[in-house]
């Protein structure tokens, strides 16, 4: 991020400030602070700890931040709540979505993007929309995705935001009907080149939920998903070979096992029997418990797979381990 950036802590002083107010002696000022300081906090431990010790902490934060949205203050500092509060309902969105409350996650997405836009905070309206956009891509709705992901383009135009939403159009065009190859790997060449442009303080860490930050090896990974759902086996491999090695120096086993799982599922469709059982396997190791991410690309190698190549060798064994890993899932 920006470090000469105003925090919104330094906003809302601004705001209290033009409004002819004491600082010091401002409760909404060191309320909104304080909310912020601890959203911030979990921003970054977010992609390391669990849902069930970060989604109570949204809640609480969000319920902090909608009292003080409601407070009669200045313009200047009910913007300065406002932007912290699309913020805290962009990430709590996610959040919802990741543990199955679509409905209430695509509202409180469109919530956020309301809120952002009515702040002027073009970062919590960027991420909004890539937020929003994610969750359609992964209910299979990619025309949504894809108008999400560019809106969210055109409102942040210039951040880290609009890198990563630039990757999720790509993700979003490989799998439109008729989504052709060669312009899914421009427009994922085209984000990874943005994204090594950043400076080293807007690249963040993959997995990071901080609006003014991407990391170039998470929008490689990306690519990887995006060109290898088009069936571009050339540039998921070009892809796989910047993220896939960076990423687990990083320790992200996450991040590897659902690429390869994308690449698993591509290799079942193109009749590479081995490759997509040595991938899966790999995937199957590095996430010992299902998640969503990696559990549909297995499925959709499970039924290529099924369809095609039922009688190869190991691709009964693969059913049989497909069918325990899901099961692991169901008794946690």
């Amino acid at each position: 991020m920006d470090t000469g950036a105003p925090s919104r802590r330094q906003l809302a002083v601004l705001a209290t400030l033009a409004a002819g107010g004491a600082v010091t002696m401002s409760p909404f000022v060191d309320e909104l602070a304080d909310v912020d300081t601890r959203f911030r906090v979990l921003v970054c431990e977010y992609e390391d700890i669990p849902l069930t010790e970060s989604l109570p902490r949204l809640d609480a934060l969000y319920a902090e931040v909608v009292r003080l949205s409601e407070r009669r203050v200045a313009p200047a500092q009910r913007r300065a709540a406002g932007a912290t509060l699309a913020h805290v309902e962009a990430l709590r969105a996610d959040a919802l979505f990741n543990t199955d409350r679509i409905d209430q996650a695509r509202r409180l997405a469109e919530a956020a993007y309301r809120h952002g836009r009515s702040a002027g905070d073009a970062l919590a309206v960027g991420y909004a929309r890539k937020i929003a956009g994610m969750i359609e891509l992964y209910e299979e709705h990619p025309e949504s995705a894809l108008r999400l992901a560019m809106d969210g383009q055109r409102r942040a135009d210039g951040t880290p935001v609009a890198i990563a939403a630039l990757a999720l159009q790509a993700r979003a065009m490989a799998v439109l009907p008729g989504g052709r190859p060669d312009e899914v790997a421009r427009i994922a060449d085209r984000a990874i080149g943005q994204a090594f442009a950043l400076p080293a303080e807007q690249r963040g860490t993959p997995g990071g939920e901080d609006p003014g930050a991407v990391h170039p090896v998470e929008v490689a990974y990306h690519g990887v998903i995006a060109a290898a759902a088009a069936g571009d086996h050339s540039a998921a491999t070009d892809y796989a070979d910047v993220a896939l090695p960076a990423l687990t120096a990083m320790n992200r086993p996450g991040f590897v096992a659902v690429a390869l799982a994308h690449l698993a599922a591509a290799d079942a469709r193109r009749g590479d029997v081995e490759s997509a059982l040595d991938r899966a396997g790999t995937a199957f190791d590095l996430a010992p418990r299902p998640f969503r991410a990696v559990g549909r690309p297995l499925a959709a190698t499970l039924f290529a797979l099924r369809a095609g190549h039922a009688n190869a060798d190991g691709v009964q064994a693969f059913l049989v381990r497909a069918r325990a890993w899901k099961q692991s899932g169901s008794t946690t």
